[in-house]
């Protein structure tokens, strides 16, 4: 199970008036190839005994959500910005609902406290690929590279204090190696592709993919599915991530007990966050509470008025 800060309760706040009937893909239209949406859950074999057993008896649970972390990006996008917290709370409870999980009205009367995360993942560039493309000297071995500038008159360049967008570059990346005891190119690379695995990890964990990548690493080699999901790190992509709390715990001993955390996301990609958390919400709201068997992979398939879900989980 995964935790989080301790939350207030005045970040707590009720839901009881969002129990309204929502068309949430109404008019959404065409459904593009690629809004596939991922879907992870984790929760204890007891929890989804107790709660989904029996399945004329689903066992009724309370809640109030608390807002949880939000994730802008590395580049602005306005449908984002534009879309608040109470919004995403808005589109998640019916969804919340479908699994019987109905707002309380109180923090004192409700079984869970509810975390929401949302946003898009931030997916870092390679500066050293970058300063390969810019500079027309490429970056094979930057020590090298400067070399051959000191004899295209770079030297000269440096002495007049006006010198060409190129041997700056060199330059730049001459400083950056020795400031960061880097002795010779390979060592530049070495360090960028460690910030890139950061990256990718941090964002494999904010999806849900996390445990199903490590899974492959320890393996030695990755599946076709391995493949895919690594190929849907390589874009950013919008989420929402769910984590319920016992919150009679909570209210006693401040402490967070997860019960059960639902990752799902979509690629944000010539989309917008609206329609991707319409999405989000149809095809993973189904497995709200739910163990999935590992990352499971869903395309909503749209028609106005008469959404529905059909699973293409990539084992």
């Amino acid at each position: 199970m995964t935790s989080s800060p301790s939350l207030p309760p005045s970040r707590q706040f009720r839901l009881g008036y969002f129990l309204v009937a929502m068309a949430a893909l109404a008019g959404l239209g065409r459904l593009d190839a690629d809004e596939r949406v991922t879907v992870w859950g984790k929760s204890s074999p007891e929890y989804a005994t107790w709660k989904f057993g029996a399945a004329d008896k689903v066992k009724n649970e309370t809640y109030v959500l608390s807002q949880g972390k939000f994730y802008g990006g590395a580049n602005r996008d306005r449908s984002l910005d534009a879309v608040k917290f109470l919004d995403v709370a808005k589109a998640l409870a019916p969804d919340l609902v479908s699994q019987h999980y109905y707002p309380a009205d109180s923090a004192q009367k409700a079984n869970l406290l509810i975390t929401v995360d949302w946003g898009v993942t931030t997916v870092s560039e390679s500066m050293y690929e970058q300063m390969g493309q810019d500079s027309p000297l490429g970056m094979a071995d930057t020590d090298a590279a400067r070399r051959d500038a000191s004899h295209q008159n770079a030297s000269n360049e440096r002495a007049t204090g006006r010198t060409s967008p190129s041997v700056q570059m060199l330059d730049q990346t001459y400083d950056m190696q020795r400031l960061n005891g880097l002795q010779s190119d390979a060592n530049a690379q070495d360090l960028d592709r460690k910030s890139m695995n950061m990256s990718n990890a941090d964002n494999a964990v904010l999806v849900g993919f996390a445990e199903t990548l490590h899974a492959e690493n320890q393996r030695g080699f990755d599946s076709a599915q391995g493949q895919m999901l690594r190929g849907f790190l390589a874009d950013e992509r919008y989420f929402v991530a769910l984590t319920a709390y016992d919150c009679q715990e909570y209210l006693k001993t401040k402490k967070l007990v997860a019960v059960w955390t639902t990752r799902i996301s979509v690629r944000a990609l010539d989309s917008n966050f609206t329609r991707g958390l319409a999405l989000m919400g149809k095809a993973g709201g189904t497995e709200f509470g739910h163990q999935t068997d590992g990352v499971e992979l869903k395309t909503p398939q749209i028609a106005v008025g008469s959404p529905s879900v059909v699973s293409t989980d990539a084992k």
